[in-house]
């Protein structure tokens, strides 16, 4: 997948580098990629993307979702882990009525269902096995950016604080926003990202 990157990157024929930016396992794919050709890129910015394997929490959980995905359907899979979700919260602004996000909710059961379920089991793996690399990242010359919400229980926040510190990169934390920045709060993330860019000079893409 990193070698992937490349040859996307080498495709854009644009005489200055991109700008690299890569989220959770797209984040280690990303590191995997300037470890292979810093040169390639103008900056790295890793988003709720940690330095090594996911907690031993999430790990418990991706084996737990593999099992699944071996035994039961896509469909099967997404209404059981509908099942094991909390209750939402009392809308305040519906009399107490509880509300169910039901939009929301359809969206991702139909991005669930067009997964393949081989990808979801290969992901998980790579994930709960990844090992550290950051002192091989830190030993480039590459301009870093770490980006996280304020909360995150694939990668814990001071864990992220940690790796900003050993990479020496720039480091913003989003408020308000989870493991996803870029959907809870896009335009912080945005700005965050734009900002950055700015700052190291070179090539920012509109």
């Amino acid at each position: 997948m990193a070698r992937d990157v490349l040859a996307q990157t080498a495709a854009l024929a644009e005489p200055e580098p991109p700008h690299l930016v890569g989220h959770s396992l797209g984040g280690q794919i990303a590191r995997a990629a300037v470890l292979l050709d810093p040169a390639a890129f103008a900056s790295l910015t890793l988003m709720s993307s940690g330095p090594a394997a996911i907690t031993p929490a999430q790990q418990a959980r991706a084996k737990m979702l593999a099992d699944a995905l071996a035994v039961l359907s896509m469909e099967e899979v997404w209404q059981a882990m509908q099942a094991m979700e909390p209750p939402p919260p009392e809308d305040t602004d519906t009399g107490g009525a509880r509300a169910d996000g039901g939009d929301d909710r359809a969206a991702l059961r139909t991005r669930w269902l067009r997964h393949n379920p081989a990808q979801l089991i290969a992901t998980g793996g790579q994930l709960s096995a990844e090992p550290d690399r950051v002192a091989e990242l830190a030993a480039t010359a590459l301009p870093k950016h770490v980006v996280s919400g304020e909360r995150d229980d694939t990668w814990p926040v001071p864990l992220l604080d940690d790796m900003a510190r050993r990479l020496r990169a720039h480091r913003t934390v989003i408020d308000g926003a989870e493991h996803s920045p870029n959907t809870d709060r896009p335009k912080e993330t945005a700005a965050a990202l734009t900002g950055f860019w700015d700052g190291i000079g070179g090539r920012r893409d509109g």
